[in-house]
């Protein structure tokens, strides 16, 4: 359950983050909201037969995709993806077939019942972002710019890292 007291007093904390740089102000308020979304999602999604990696799939699920890129997506090993796989395939809410582009691989794509849970899904995390982030309409639409090209960056860095192993 989110309380008033969940989003906070945005003055006090502006103030508490003045005087810092502006990228760990950054990763500061990344990190507050991941937290914040992590220790409320269970309640607010209300889907107790999924765990998190298998709602993380379905979010990601809009357009048929291989299970590797998934994970590379995901930022998790294959494994993962599989095991969730295997889940949701199970309860009926997505489907396997092959990559007519390439035999050896799996396209994993929503069913019907897994398009409605995933709407369902996605309309209570854009709630919950909503509710805790504080963020108008415009700062959203701006916010989501920005993480996506920052998602889109660390994903070209993890199969191009900087530093060596």
């Amino acid at each position: 359950m989110i309380r008033e007291t969940d989003i906070g007093d945005s003055r006090a904390e502006v103030d508490n983050l003045s005087g810092m740089r502006p990228e760990v102000c950054a990763m500061l308020g990344v990190f507050a909201l991941y937290w914040r979304i992590d220790a409320c999602i269970e309640d607010t999604v209300n889907l107790p037969d999924l765990s998190r990696i298998e709602c993380h799939v379905l979010a990601r699920l809009r357009n048929p995709c291989r299970m590797g890129e998934l994970a590379r997506m995901l930022q998790t090993v294959p494994s993962s993806v599989t095991t969730a796989a295997d889940r949701l395939e199970a309860q009926g809410l997505i489907q396997r077939s092959r990559d007519p582009q390439d035999r050896r691989a799996w396209l994993l794509s929503l069913t019907p019942e897994g398009t409605a849970k995933r709407d369902q899904l996605v309309e209570a995390m854009s709630g919950l972002f909503r509710r805790i982030s504080g963020l108008s309409k415009d700062e959203i639409q701006h916010f989501a710019t920005l993480s996506a090209k920052i998602h889109d960056n660390v994903l070209r860095a993890d199969s191009n890292p900087l530093r060596k192993e």
